[in-house]
């Protein structure tokens, strides 16, 4: 894998190529999330052209939108002009936009061509009044959108309801993983009695991922006389907060943004506290190595391919489900070839073309 990705025509690509034109709010969405997509996209045949409104670390000679912001702005004024000269300048077939604020003025700008809006997620939980405006937004612009790609069931049955007539592809492995670096290692076995039961966190510290909760969950085990260590990793406002330390000394663990894959290789489970999800990378990279996940029964985490969940906020059902998974009863993990990013990159490019085309032999929606 290469370290930047070449935008635009590649060497050996040809005239008459399928030209995408990938849009997103900020750059740094693309190096997170694209980057092995558009190698694999290159090395399929396709053009990729990237624009966002910032620079992308990991994309050779990238397009900058000045207009595109991450939240709306007084600069989206200018958006219409940009997009559309953009789409042409590049000869775009397709564009695929991710993130709220570029889909929202790509699909009102209508540029032209198709646009498929890849929705890593939809920016609302059940139905919350604060949200409305956010479904009124989304609601409005289904009849400009072309295609949609989801990864949780709860976004797709909005689509079902809402965009019954757009074209739908499900990722069930979201944009995957580079399964040569989350390999499967054979399982790994809690010798209760013996060794502690290591339990790894990862996420970002904040309300939304829910990080006391497993906190509290920790320290629920270890009444129960449970020798448990629980690694915390990532960063985040609540780093430092009394609810994510503990006074029994070794208990907790918090190691801050670090490569997650040491810690997810000597763990006997992976847990997840988050209010809601789009789908959970850390999952399915655990699913992936082969560490069985628990989790809350929310939005996106209780879309993994293979999870134990409890009830919202029941740390006492969490921690029983956390025990049968350390104990050996746990559900089948997936096939790794179907998380990797070479799966969800071939399936995103299937579906480009078949709304390109509109040809769909597998139907006006499908999930891969």
């Amino acid at each position: 894998m290469t370290s930047r990705v070449e935008s635009g025509v590649a060497g050996g690509a040809k005239n008459g190529a399928l030209v995408i034109g990938l849009l997103t709010s900020v750059g740094g969405t693309v190096d997170a999330f694209f980057l092995e997509i558009i190698e694999r996209w290159r090395e399929k045949g396709a053009v990729v052209e990237s624009a966002a409104g910032t620079l992308s670390e990991g994309i050779t000679s990238p397009t900058v939108l000045p207009s595109v912001t991450r939240g709306p702005s007084l600069r989206n004024w200018d958006s219409r002009r940009e997009l559309r000269a953009w789409v042409s300048e590049k000869k775009i077939d397709v564009v695929m936009t991710n993130t709220a604020t570029a889909s929202m003025l790509v699909r009102a700008a209508g540029v032209g061509v198709p646009v498929i809006y890849f929705c890593h997620g939809l920016h609302w939980n059940g139905r919350r009044l604060v949200d409305l405006p956010y479904r009124i937004v989304e609601r409005s612009l289904v009849p400009r959108t072309d295609g949609i790609v989801c990864i949780n069931s709860s976004d797709e049955e909005w689509f079902v309801r809402n965009a019954s007539r757009v074209p739908r592809l499900r990722l069930l492995g979201g944009v995957g993983l580079d399964t040569t670096r989350f390999v499967r290692r054979a399982g790994l076995s809690w010798d209760e009695g013996k060794e502690p039961l290591r339990l790894a966190w990862c996420g970002e510290f904040s309300a939304r991922k829910n990080p006391a909760a497993v906190v509290q969950l920790a320290h629920h085990l270890h009444r129960k006389g449970v020798d448990v260590v629980l690694d915390m990793l990532g960063s985040g406002t609540l780093f430092d907060s009394e609810d994510t330390r503990s006074s029994v000394e070794g208990l907790v663990r918090r190691r801050g943004s670090t490569d997650v894959v040491p810690y997810f290789e000597q763990a006997h489970v992976l847990v997840q506290t988050s209010r809601w999800e789009g789908l959970p990378r850390v999952g399915l990279e655990a699913n992936a190595i082969g560490l069985p996940v628990v989790g809350f029964d929310v939005k996106g985490v209780r879309d993994l391919p293979s999870v134990q969940l409890a009830p919202p906020d029941d740390v006492e059902r969490l921690a029983a489900e956390v025990l049968r998974a350390a104990r050996g009863d746990a559900p089948g993990l997936p096939d790794p070839d179907s998380l990797s990013y070479v799966h969800a990159a071939d399936s995103l490019l299937d579906f480009v073309e078949s709304v390109r085309t509109g040809h769909f032999p597998r139907g006006v929606a499908y999930a891969r």
